[in-house]
């Protein structure tokens, strides 16, 4: 019988070695799994805990962490969804506290927060707490931060290279549902050996992503480079006392000790190596996690399908999987003999001017490119999503100076043709049965807030269905929009729709911050039961409505109206 005949779904977390097929989501719900089993394999009894809030590009995978536990009984994973990101955050850095109680059951705790890229600048504070306070030597703490470049399922697309490097977190950042695995498991020992907090950034592109790995070479056996600090093996012990003068020495261990330990965990483990060193390259190419994938894929558009016609070319490759910080002096290496760099990372310039600085002063110093040519024109856009047909047009400009032979011309992707003609254009609507149906009508002239959730889609569909939609907020902030409007508006009444998911997450406060305000609002609470955006999960901390209702009443609102298809579920709480 062959592995195909007796393959199961459920091998891809009940299985060490043979090939799966995996999402990327599902990747990252294996971490816990494939670093307990690995720790056992070495004599070391731990545990792991994940805490955080999902939303896309990470929709689900508290369902795939929830199943994967239930597949591997015998391992302790606990797994808490909370309120909102921030008390996730803080509930992991409990888990690094653990390990110094006497009466901890475990040599260490692997710590797992999640949330996407506005879950991790809510939580930024939670979070800094957290990495000052540190990781313990037999546990580590990785944040699972998910990015949507592109806005797939946000208000807003994001890049959280700059929250991260601000917060101190080394970022390792995978481009293939294999390297979810390969470099979780480097986050998990990079926290261990240094003390630090690190990051996992996983883009919706690799979330949503799916490939067929071979597990056994997945599980990653770290080298440890030399520890000694200032003549000492360095140990670090998670400290949560942040006052002064405490606090200030936590910040020097963070800055000095915990920083070189880093730089020198990236050397001993190769995580930035230069994939492509033909000896007579004249132009370097700098690229990490999906970004170098898709840089692959814009080479071979252009003609140069594979590493040796790559280096056929001149052209010297570096693949940085763990981005920032890297080592300056690989970047020099990298460097030897090169006309120009050009760096290749979406968003912001972060390693572009980290490149520049590198070889700023150096006796070698080739002409640094990333986001422009060097008259200003746009190279590499920071807006959107870089991918390979984005990055042709500009990588064809550069090559072309030395070997326009070698090229082929960039292809513009082909424009879809005969399509059906549409008589009707549909907005998009809510799913068949929802009660958004009719809760999100309103009288005429209304002035809307919309929300986070399902019923985002009014900013979609026709005013006179929905009201006159003024904007939406960042999540846990409805209606505190109108308090700035107010004092400027004719109109004197402003109406918020806010779903129970959102309430329940961070919006409650949001209503006696109206009160105090005396503020003139209705706010209109969608409640569902359920967080139908991001996977139909239940929302964490639920009161019932009647309960709500007292918390309202408690905290002043003047008038409470419930809109039922059944009024005598509520006829006591009246």
């Amino acid at each position: 019988m062959s592995d195909l005949d007796s393959y199961q779904i459920n091998d891809r977390y009940t299985r060490d070695e043979g090939r799966v097929f995996v999402t990327g989501v599902q990747a990252l719900a294996r971490i816990p799994l494939q670093q307990l089993r690995a720790d056992r394999s070495q004599g070391r009894n731990t545990a792991a805990f994940l805490s955080g809030y999902p939303g896309s590009p990470l929709a689900g995978l508290n369902f795939e962490i929830d199943k994967a536990r239930s597949l591997a009984p015998e391992l302790p994973i606990v797994h808490r969804p909370v309120l909102n990101e921030e008390h996730g955050a803080t509930a992991v850095m409990g888990s690094q506290l653990a390990a110094g109680q006497p009466d901890c059951a475990y040599d260490g705790i692997v710590g797992l927060w999640y949330g996407k890229a506005p879950g991790l600048d809510r939580a930024g504070d939670a979070l800094r707490h957290a990495v000052f306070t540190g990781t313990s030597r037999h546990g580590g703490a990785v944040a699972i931060v998910g990015d949507d470049p592109a806005a797939k399922s946000s208000t807003l697309p994001s890049s959280s290279d700059a929250t991260l490097v601000d917060l101190h977190m080394p970022i390792l950042y995978p481009g293939d549902v294999k390297e979810v695995l390969t470099l979780g498991m480097h986050a998990v020992a990079l926290s261990r050996i240094t003390g630090a907090w690190t990051a996992l950034k996983v883009v919706a592109a690799v979330a949503d992503g799916s490939g067929t790995v071979d597990l056994s070479s997945s599980v990653v056996l770290p080298k440890v480079p030399d520890l000694t600090i200032d003549g000492v093996p360095y140990l670090h012990q998670p400290d949560a006392k942040l006052l002064p003068p405490n606090n200030l020495h936590l910040e020097r261990d963070l800055r000095t000790s915990r920083a070189e330990l880093v730089r020198r965990y990236v050397v001993a483990n190769e995580l930035n190596p230069t994939t492509v060193n033909p000896p007579d390259a004249w132009i370097g190419i700098i690229s990490s996690g999906f970004t170098y994938h898709e840089l692959i894929h814009a080479l071979n558009a252009l003609g140069l399908k594979s590493q040796h016609e790559i280096a056929s070319a001149g052209i010297r490759l570096l693949h940085l999987q763990l981005p920032i910080p890297f080592d300056p002096q690989n970047i020099r290496n990298f460097a030897n003999g090169l006309e120009e760099i050009i760096v290749v990372e979406e968003k912001n310039p972060t390693a572009e001017w980290l490149v520049k600085d590198a070889l700023y002063g150096n006796s070698h110093q080739p002409r640094v490119l990333g986001k422009n040519h060097p008259d200003g024109r746009i190279l590499m856009p920071s807006h959107g999503i870089l991918d390979a047909n984005t990055m042709l047009e500009g990588l064809h400009e550069r090559l072309s100076q030395k070997i326009p032979d070698k090229l082929r011309p960039p292809q513009k992707p082909e424009e879809i043709k005969n399509l059906l003609p549409l008589k009707v254009q549909r907005s998009p609507y809510f799913c068949s049965g929802c009660p958004h149906n009719i809760s999100t009508k309103v009288p005429d002239d209304s002035l809307i807030g919309a929300g986070i959730g399902c019923h985002t889609m009014v900013l979609l569909m026709d005013d006179d269905r929905v009201g006159d939609i003024a904007g939406v907020t960042a999540m846990g902030n409805e209606g505190m929009q109108w308090i700035g409007m107010e004092p400027f508006v004719d109109r004197k009444h402003f109406i918020q729709n806010i779903g129970d998911g959102t309430y329940f997450h961070s919006g409650q406060l949001t209503i006696p911050s109206a009160v105090s305000a005396g503020s003139n609002i209705t706010f209109k609470l969608l409640y569902n039961g359920t967080i139908a955006m991001t996977g139909g999960q239940d929302p964490k901390g639920v009161l019932s409505v009647p309960d709500v209702a007292k918390v309202m009443i408690a905290q002043g609102v003047a008038k409470i109206i419930v809109t039922t298809e059944e009024p005598a579920l509520y006829k006591e709480a009246s």
